[in-house]
Order: structure tokens, then sequence, then C-alpha cells
């Protein structure tokens, strides 16, 4: 399976759900929900990125869909002139996310102004730096009503650690949440001093 179609399914498969996050700062409690709409895909794998190639027309909420009915492909969209800059690390951050947000990972209040370097990512309001198999990868969110969608991903590398700087949050409890279902998965919670359980 392509990378495209890998990346596709992992968030078919993810929006099927949402994180539940508590975590401690200036002793209260506070609580984030994040979702992962399917409209987020387009922008998230960095389709924007692709604009010199010829690619179906079809509304950014049914990219999912073409990718999977073989309309796009994975192949193709590496004659992408930015496809190895900017969407391949993307699409690699999506098919490890899930693993990230079940497992171990940091989460920051976000704040672009502490960066040593230059960042185009301005208005995210949290950070998350999740583990993956064999490397990072960073995933950013924005408010949107009372639930968080993400803003944008991609895999950790060298050149820039987007950490840096950043005060991590205490994590007091995540859940995760079937919402179709509505069956709940506590995988961690510190405020009943329990160990994780999925």
């Amino acid at each position: 399976m392509d990378i495209l179609k890998q990346a596709a399914k992992s968030w078919l498969k993810i929006s099927e759900y949402s994180y539940v996050i508590t975590y401690g700062k200036s002793q209260k409690l506070h609580t984030i929900e994040i979702v992962f709409d399917r409209l987020d895909f387009y922008h998230l794998a960095g389709f924007q990125y692709l604009q010199d190639l010829k690619l179906p027309t079809v509304p950014q909420s049914k990219i999912i869909g073409a990718i999977l009915d073989n309309k796009i492909n994975g192949e193709y969209i590496k004659k992408g002139k930015k496809y190895f800059a900017l969407v391949e690390s993307r699409l690699s951050a999506l098919i490890n996310l899930e693993y990230s947000l079940d497992n171990d990972f940091r989460m920051f209040k976000y704040r672009p102004d502490v960066y040593p370097f230059y960042t185009a990512i301005t208005t995210a309001e949290y950070l998350i730096e999740g583990k993956t198999p064999d490397n990072s990868l960073f995933f950013f969110t924005i408010k949107s009503d009372k639930v968080y969608n993400g803003m944008s991903i991609f895999m950790k590398d060298k050149n820039k650690d987007f950490s840096f700087n950043q005060k991590s949050l205490s994590i007091l409890k995540k859940e995760k949440i079937n919402l179709v279902t509505s069956n709940r998965f506590v995988l961690f919670d510190k405020l009943l001093n329990q160990k994780p359980q999925i």
C-alpha cells in the first residue's frame, strides 16, 4: 500500500475517535477535546503544496474517497516539486498519529514567539510531540467552537525542534472516545494514581 493511501486510511480510522486530555496548570484542571474532521485531511496531508500537479477536481471533503478509489495515488504525487520537502513528512506523521496519541506524548501550550527560528505556524493553540516507533512527530491544534482540530502535522527532523523553549504541560488524564459507539477508553489517569490501561 502506498504512503498516501496509508495516510488516508489512518485518518479515516482516527476520525471515528476523539481524545479528551486533562492537564493541570496554575493549580487548576483544564480539559481539551481533540477531534479529527475528514475535511482537515486535505490541508494536513499537504495537498496545498501540490499545485503543480494535475489532480482530480474534487471537494476537499471528498479527497479521502478519491484516494481510496485510486483516483489519486502516492506514486503520482511524488512528482510534485514540493513533495519530498513538504508533503512526505506530513503523510508519515498522519500514519503514526493514532499510535502517538495512544502512547506517550508531551503537550505544550503553544508559543511561537520563543523560537530562535522562523515559523509560519502562529495561530495554533496546543502542540503535541508524540513518539512513533522510530522517531517523533509534531501535531498542532487549533480551537474550533468547543473542540480542537488539527492545524499542522509533520515528522520531527534535525533542522527544527518545535518543542524547543516550549513549557510542557502536566497531563493528568487521557481518554479515547469512540464517536460511533460512545465507548470511552482511559489511556492514562494520574488523577486516580493508575497506570495507563487500554
